[in-house]
């Protein structure tokens, strides 16, 4: 398998890349991990190294310190492959692969489309309720999403991604996120291509 478990700077000023502290052995060679800043740190959360990993790792840019960060609540499956943001100090989790397809990446593998929520403050995961089967949007992984604003609400935008049948997703959903729970889930838009 070809992971990293390296971390990289880019210095726009300087015009140079710098490399970062190695997280140690804690932290396995990865793929397919949730990436996300809050108040500072970068998170680590999940991956892929030949099985799906349930561990998250917390770099401070400030102290450049890694650490394995022990969480509580309702935490997802081992994944791969989800959607995820950062919406002020939460990390919003979406689907992704729970296991790995015989064919690798030719075919589905195993897909998920629940959501949970990160508080980074108490280090407790909450599954988000949302409006159940004809508001969510199916299981999938390798989605894109980012945090974005959608009419004064903050949260996830997850656009498209591979679903159980091997076909792509066309559709874009919006993760409002209010005080420790789901706010809002909209469909902004199915088939944009």
């Amino acid at each position: 398998m070809q992971g990293s478990k390296t971390l990289d700077a880019f210095n726009v000023a300087d015009q140079k890349w710098i490399k970062l502290p190695t997280p140690g052995d804690s932290c396995t060679e990865r793929g397919g991990a949730g990436l996300v800043v809050v108040q500072g740190k970068i998170w680590v959360l999940y991956g892929f190294n030949w099985d799906e990993c349930d561990d998250i790792h917390c770099f401070d840019v400030n102290l450049k310190e890694w650490t394995k960060v022990a969480t509580t609540g309702e935490k997802p499956s081992p994944r791969s492959v989800f959607a995820a943001a950062a919406v002020g100090k939460y990390v919003i989790v979406v689907g992704g692969e729970i296991e790995m397809d015989p064919q690798a990446h030719v075919g589905p593998g195993k897909l998920c489309g629940k959501a949970f929520l990160l508080n980074t403050e108490t280090l407790e995961w909450k599954k988000l309720e949302d409006g159940g089967e004809e508001t969510r949007p199916g299981p999938r992984g390798w989605c894109a999403s980012t945090a974005a604003t959608i009419n004064g609400k903050k949260g996830m935008l997850m656009f498209g991604g591979k679903a159980p049948t091997n076909d792509r997703c066309d559709d874009l959903y919006f993760y409002a996120v209010n005080n420790n729970q789901l706010d809002d889930l909209i469909n902004v838009c199915e088939g944009i291509l």
